[in-house]
């Protein structure tokens, strides 16, 4: 009898913590890949002055919660493990900085993280935004009893459209200064200010030309009587291709994608898996093509969904989209 009111004791007394069901943490192991993935070929010619990599930063963000890891120094090729994630959507962003501490490269993604998960993810990095800081000095407008306590910066990324990205700018003083940092991919941009707005101003500046370089941040003053001018040259990196599709065609996968309409768009770079599930270069074709027919893979050489392809655009001027989304066996037939 005292044995068995023990045992019971014990049994009741020794349990462990509860367990909720799906709140396992789970484990993110991240490899980074520089967006030129065949050193070899000359669009990639362009990228070759890249610094190595020393430090790396991560940071992981949920509505709640943001994770930083930092690695210096880093090697690249290494896998950033980081550990007790919870369950649930994440944005994983990517800053990389070379031996004089310069942001040079950045990645962003997200990544839905379930329970108990070793998610392993590969983020293409690509040349880091540099930053705008403009200011217009209004004092002759406020002078005149105009109300210029609120503008707008109008950037125009795509020299093919006339679509802008819009930038609140507020008053200091007798200047109006943009409310958040203004972060720009590399390259030239046209922008126009506008009081207090587009659609209703009494205000638009000139056409303001800027350069925009990696890491870097770039300081333009304006008058609201006068546009500061700055030549440069306009080299921004194709568009990626959109609606890209994987189906198989006589038993062979088939890919197709819609064409990019980039005036100096040179061609597009296909990408496949090798049988260790790395992506590499496949094939390249004409800037007239938005099909492949990859006749030649084996799909039975490969382990389950392990198979995958994606695609990019390149210029002439050796610059390259990043990647459309990747696509995995199994395909759909046609």
């Amino acid at each position: 009898m005292v044995l068995l009111t023990l045992g019971l004791f014990c049994h009741s007394g020794c349990l462990s913590k509860p367990y909720l069901p799906g709140q396992d943490l789970g484990t993110l192991s991240l490899r980074l890949q520089r967006a030129e993935t065949s050193p070899d070929q000359k669009q990639f010619s362009v990228m070759a002055h890249y610094q190595p990599i020393k430090k790396v930063t991560v940071i992981i963000s949920s509505k709640k919660t943001v994770i930083t890891k930092t690695v210096d120094p880093y090697v690249e090729g290494d896998v950033i493990t980081i550990g007790s994630i919870y369950p649930g959507s994440w944005q994983i962003e990517v800053k990389c900085y070379d031996a004089d501490d310069q942001w040079s490269l950045y990645g962003v993604t997200t990544k839905t993280i379930q329970p108990g998960e070793n998610a392993e993810l590969l983020i293409i990095i690509r040349l880091a935004p540099g930053e705008l800081s403009i200011t217009m000095d209004v004092a002759p407008l406020l002078a005149a009893g105009y109300d210029a306590s609120r503008g707008r910066l109008y950037v125009y990324e795509d020299p093919a459209t006339d679509r802008a990205t819009i930038f609140d700018l507020i008053l200091e003083g007798k200047v109006l200064k943009n409310r958040e940092p203004i972060l720009l991919p590399p390259g030239t941009y046209n922008a126009q200010i506008y009081i207090p707005n587009k659609s209703n101003s009494f205000y638009e500046s000139d056409y303001i030309l800027f350069d925009i370089i990696t890491g870097q941040i770039e300081s333009y003053a304006l008058t609201a009587d006068a546009s500061l001018v700055v030549a440069g040259l306009v080299d921004l990196p194709p568009a990626t291709p959109e609606n890209f599709e994987v189906r198989m065609a006589n038993g062979q996968p088939l890919l197709g994608w819609d064409p990019v309409l980039d005036a100096d768009l040179a061609g597009y770079n296909v990408y496949r898996t090798n049988r260790d599930g790395r992506f590499v270069l496949l094939a390249q074709v004409g800037n007239d093509t938005c099909v492949y027919h990859d006749r030649e893979v084996k799909i039975a050489d490969y382990a389950q969904s392990r198979l995958g392809y994606a695609v990019s655009s390149y210029d002439q001027g050796g610059n390259n989209s990043l990647w459309t989304p990747t696509l995995y066996w199994p395909f759909d037939e046609e």
